[in-house]
């Protein structure tokens, strides 16, 4: 079993969708720790209504004291000036963390805000297509990867603790290359489908046959076109350099197609796709972010009433813990193929004998 995390008094600065689903994560987790939020009074008190916190604080320097961990989880362009005032009024044994997902900047400011090392720079890759308190959810971070970036000497033990009792999976990464990581492949991929979309919208004549003739690698290429923009004019800035970069080096590329194209060199495309087959490849189909895969079953279900409660419904009867669900192909009238994940081979392998003698059609 993991060890129990050592805080007893956590303060959430931000009690929005991250931080209020860090709230009820820990309540649910931690029954034991006591939870003050800090934020505007009327989303506390919608914090509070919700359950994510014990105690509201509109008054900073009240908030932290006594909290053996403080969360930094306001929108990224906040988190930087936060963390001076954080910095002065917490002592060398309360633990700070971040959520922000850009690292760099922020772990240069901690280095010299707090030279005891009791700081951990955090990026729960985590998410909902709405934001705010009333989307908070206590099983927002089960199976999710949440990278951390210590200073020298922090806690990292203590804190890896609570990801685990919370459902994520601790990553350590060094910042700048978090950074450059993130730009490549989330940053940049948002930039791309952004500019597909309207790409194909920019024709006055045909956009209406462009968008119904998008299904297929279209729409699935160009689903995250859909995000806010809120969320975004925090990231970009904040990684503007590593963004730059990869969008250059994607520029490039995409010259190399273009005269490939123009001048009908098939053996040299030839070879991009087949370099790209073999790349993707690689990446791991059964798992989400960069730790140890999960065990991954794919299940046929049958398009009629309660087929899906009858699938979940014989694994936990069996005590089977199913990690991730994603409905995968759908056929109207038919059926669909759900990828389940499992923590284990083994794991998956009893699911798929369980699933098989109730009838459901599963992959090898």
């Amino acid at each position: 079993m993991s060890p129990l995390p050592p805080f007893r008094h956590i303060t959430i600065i931000g009690v929005g969708l991250i931080g209020g689903s860090l709230g009820l994560a820990i309540r649910r987790q931690l029954p034991g720790a006591v939870v003050t939020g800090f934020d505007r009074p009327a989303v506390l008190s919608r914090a509070k209504r919700r359950g994510a916190i014990h105690r509201a604080e509109t008054t900073l320097g009240r908030a932290v004291r006594n909290a053996d961990l403080v969360i930094l989880a306001v929108p990224p362009s906040q988190i930087r000036s936060f963390l001076p005032r954080i910095a002065r009024l917490v002592s060398q044994r309360t633990l700070v963390t971040d959520v922000g997902s850009v690292k760099a900047g922020i772990m240069s400011d901690a280095r010299k805000l707090f030279p005891n090392g009791n700081f951990i720079g955090g990026h729960p890759m985590a998410g909902a297509e709405h934001s705010g308190i009333l989307a908070a959810h206590p099983l927002l971070f089960e199976n999710a990867l949440y990278v951390l970036t210590p200073l020298p000497g922090a806690p990292v033990r203590a804190l890896t603790a609570l990801i685990r009792k919370i459902g994520g999976r601790p990553l350590r990464m060094d910042p700048s290359f978090h950074d450059a990581v993130a730009a490549t492949v989330s940053h940049l991929p948002q930039l791309v489908a952004v500019a597909l979309m309207n790409l194909a919208g920019d024709r006055r004549r045909g956009t209406d046959e462009h968008l119904q003739l998008g299904a297929g690698g279209f729409r699935d290429l160009t689903r995250i076109a859909s995000s806010r923009f809120d969320l975004w004019k925090h990231i970009l800035p904040a990684n503007h350099a590593e963004v730059t970069e990869a969008l250059r080096r994607l520029e490039k590329k995409l010259a190399r197609y273009r005269r490939a194209v123009a001048s009908r060199n098939l053996r040299l495309l030839a070879r991009e796709f087949q370099r790209s087959k073999s790349l993707r490849s690689r990446i791991p189909r059964d798992m989400k972010g960069f730790l140890h895969p999960l065990a991954v079953l794919e299940v046929f279900v049958p398009d009629k009433p309660g087929m899906l409660a009858q699938l979940t419904g014989a694994l936990a009867r069996k005590n089977i813990n199913i990690k991730d669900l994603e409905l995968m192909k759908v056929r109207e009238g038919t059926g669909g193929t759900f990828r389940l994940s499992f923590e284990s081979a083994e794991e998956k392998k009893r699911a798929q004998k369980i699933l098989r003698l109730k009838g459901f059609s599963t992959d090898r």
